[in-house]
């Protein structure tokens, strides 16, 4: 490959530049400042592009070559390889991503649009390794650079072997090392089959503690069952003896009851009056639905008296009317002030009529105190008794008698309630009959204005009301003969209607009379544990048979500790199952855990054996690399010897390149090498573009010779080193094409007479 033409648009400060280049030794030189380095870079980015820009300029060729007027970075280079011409356009935007670029073969006059790093593809070398052989600047060899070094490596050593340049060895043995570190690394920790190593461990580890575990719960269940097999003996023992103590109850509850039956046989007949011919017992319940049944009848009865006294009173009216005779002013002044005194009469028995209302309203509470300090004395006399009877008996009296105050007052608050409805039931009656009366003295009065001012119309709408409320008056009557269905059906034939409300007195009585002996006989149940009749019985006959108070204390003193020790060992047996329980929520399966350890174990032994044959490859990849090394280097060293002993004009005649591409020298005339390090910086730097040239030799040799770019390479070199070596690159150039950047006078013009092409950069 052969650089023809570099045509910069615009790249840093250079604009519109064309070079023109021969196709051998070529030297393009310019003072400082005057872009040399910068269309040497312009090269290299043609090729390869750059990163994105960043905010250091060094590290950032894209953004530090952006043209200083902001026009468009762009420029071509026109080439010939393998006997074709192309040209290469760019035109650079931020980054490759976005950078246009075209290669055009002219001879065809064809357009390709192709990648950002279109070098690799052209030169056969990747960015790094382009700046590690092809294009060579000032100071030596370029820092290290372990892809660039392996991939140079990768070239030499396949190309010794093959003559391809396809495989790096270094890419392999990385490879390889990549697997077995991500299996086995080297702290022991990071890798996978260190952590199933660790995995492994652990499991087995907690195997041992979940087979210790199991065992603690084996024993703490066969701990447990023992226990509750201990209580369930304790507690049949225990029940023997509550049988005894039981028996010591009844016999003192033996008075409670014997009341307790005299109850239920007055309970019984108090029941049997209360209930009707169809089996209807009469309770609070059943005495309400009376109630509001009666209230029905009594309330349509009302309604059709209101009309019957309406009808009276429009008839009246009439007749006054139809008699113009009976009406006069003077009547009806009489009239006027009859019902103002009837109306002060009315207002008298409303105020009479609310505070007796009011009074039958407030709380009538019993004194609940009696009650309870009844129930309390009762209770505390049943307690006695088993440590004193006579005076067990005296604290029950007192509670008795307490009880039955608390009834006495009870039943002389109910009296009191009764007499003040039966007094509001009286005052009601007198305001209805109050009430009928003003309203016929007020119809009449009516009727006579009514008369005095009467016309033929109104006494005709008078007649029409009088027989709307005749039709209301049937439908009502036939309405409370409903109602009258619905209480015979309640009341049966027992009742005679014409004493019902005597009746229902009576029927109260007895309610409230039922309700007391229900909660007498409920206290009592509570006292002696909610027991039936029949068991009642018994209970009693058993108590007779007693004889004497047998030795109970003795007999639940034992109870109880029989009871303490159940209480304590319940406590033990749970206290065990509560740590079984905790013990087994955080347990892991055994099983479990051994399925998981065969799993483990077997893909360990697998990953191991894997680990060993990775070592080995990687064993056998470093012998076969050094013995590959052994028949590259000695090429490699040779022929950067012979260039190297050309450059000199013979002074050094031998150099060694390791695989790093450090450099050691011999002298012609003293025995030994020498490493760089040791020589002067002229020298090492004519080694160093000695192994440039070398290398460029031979991994461009299968790709074509490629074009050698130096960047003030000799600068370092005195005068007779930069002849000499000018004198060689004039020769050398003659296989590879030579493009040489100089800000020296000397060297251009030491070069222009030994015939190289000058470009002059102004």
């Amino acid at each position: 490959m052969k650089i023809k033409s570099i045509y910069i648009s615009a790249f840093g400060g250079v604009k519109d530049l064309k070079l023109d280049l021969n196709d051998s030794f070529n030297v393009i030189y310019g003072e400082n400042e005057n872009g040399k380095t910068t269309v040497m870079s312009f090269i290299k980015m043609m090729f390869y592009g750059s990163d994105r820009a960043k905010g250091d300029l060094a590290k950032s060729p894209r953004k530090k070559y952006t043209p200083w007027d902001n026009s468009q970075m762009a420029g071509s280079i026109d080439f010939e390889k393998d006997g074709k011409n192309y040209r290469l356009e760019r035109i650079f935007g931020e980054s490759n991503s976005t950078d246009k670029v075209t290669l055009i073969n002219t001879d065809l006059g064809s357009r390709e649009n192709v990648s950002a790093d279109i070098g690799a593809k052209l030169l056969g070398l990747s960015s790094a390794a382009f700046e590690r052989s092809i294009f060579i600047g000032q100071f030596g060899f370029p820092e290290n650079n372990a892809n660039a070094e392996g991939e140079i490596n990768s070239k030499l050593s396949n190309l010794a072997l093959t003559g391809e340049e396809d495989t790096s060895f270094d890419e392999v043995y990385k490879r390889l090392e990549k697997a077995k570190l991500a299996l086995a690394s080297k702290s022991g920790r990071a890798g996978e089959y260190d952590k199933n190593l660790a995995s492994l461990k652990a499991l087995n580890d907690a195997l041992s503690k979940a087979n210790e575990t199991q065992e603690k719960i084996n024993f703490g269940n066969q701990k447990a069952k023992e226990i509750v097999n201990e209580i369930e003996k304790l507690q049949q023992e225990a029940n023997k003896l509550k049988v005894a103590i039981d028996k010591e109850q009844d016999f003192r509850n033996v008075e409670k009851l014997r009341e307790l039956l005299n109850l239920k046989t007055e309970l019984d007949n108090v029941t049997k009056s209360l209930t009707l011919e169809n089996g209807t017992v009469i309770d609070e319940m059943f005495l309400k639905k009376i109630d509001f049944c009666l209230s029905k009848i009594n309330g349509v009865k009302g309604k059709i008296q209101n009309l019957e006294n309406e009808n009276k009173v429009i008839k009246q009216g009439l007749d006054l009317a139809l008699d113009p005779n009976k009406a006069s002013p003077e009547k009806s002044a009489e009239l006027e002030k009859k019902i103002n005194v009837l109306e002060q009469k009315q207002a008298d028995l409303k105020a009479r009529y609310s505070e007796t209302e009011k009074a039958l309203n407030e709380k009538q509470l019993p004194n609940l105190a009696l009650l309870i300090l009844g129930i309390i004395f009762g209770l505390g006399g049943a307690a006695l008794c088993a440590y004193n009877t006579y005076l067990g008996a005296v604290v029950a009296l007192i509670g008795i008698i307490l009880c039955v105050v608390f009834l006495v007052i009870t039943s002389s608050k109910n009296a009191k309630k009764k007499e003040l409805e039966g007094k509001l039931l009286n005052i009601k009656f007198d305001l209805n009959e109050l009430m009928t009366v003003i309203t016929l003295e007020k119809s009449n009065f009516n009727a006579i204005t009514t008369a005095l001012n009467s016309n033929a119309a109104m006494i005709e709408n008078q007649q029409n009301h009088v027989k709307e409320n005749n039709q209301k008056i049937e439908e009502y009557i036939k309405e409370k003969a409903v109602y009258d269905g619905e209480l015979a059906s309640f009341l049966g034939s027992t009742f005679n209607s014409t004493e019902i409300d005597a009746t229902l007195d009576l029927l109260r009585e007895k309610a409230t009379t039922q309700k007391e002996i229900k909660q007498k006989i409920n206290y009592i149940l509570k006292d002696v544990g909610n027991i039936s009749y029949e068991v009642a019985k018994q209970k009693i006959k058993e108590a007779d048979s007693f004889g004497a108070v047998n030795d109970f204390e003795s007999i639940k003193a034992k109870y109880d500790g029989i009871l303490e020790e159940i209480t304590s060992k319940k406590t033990d047996a749970t206290a065990i199952l509560t740590e079984i329980k905790a013990i087994t929520k955080v347990m892991e399966n055994p099983e479990t855990l051994k399925k998981q350890i065969a799993e483990l174990t077997q893909k360990t032994e697998s990953q191991a054996k894997y680990v060993a044959d990775l070592e080995l490859a990687m064993e056998v990849l470093t012998e076969s690399f050094a013995e590959v090394r052994r028949s590259y280097g000695s090429v490699l060293d040779n022929k950067t010897g012979e260039i190297f002993s050309g450059i000199t004009g013979g002074k050094y005649n031998g150099i060694s390149v390791s695989k790093s591409f450090d450099i050691s020298v011999q002298k012609a005339d003293i025995f030994g090498s020498f490493d760089s390090a040791y020589l002067s910086s002229g020298t090492v730097d004519q080694a160093y573009l000695s192994l440039r040239l070398a290398l460029s030799e031979l991994i461009t040799n299968e790709n074509g010779t490629l074009p050698i770019m130096l960047d003030d390479s000799l600068v370092q070199f005195d005068d007779k080193r930069q002849k000499t070596a000018l004198e060689y690159l004039k020769k050398y150039s003659y296989k590879s094409q030579i493009i040489m950047f100089t800000c020296h006078k000397y060297i251009s013009e030491t070069a222009e007479n030994l015939g190289a092409t000058i470009q002059n950069m102004k």
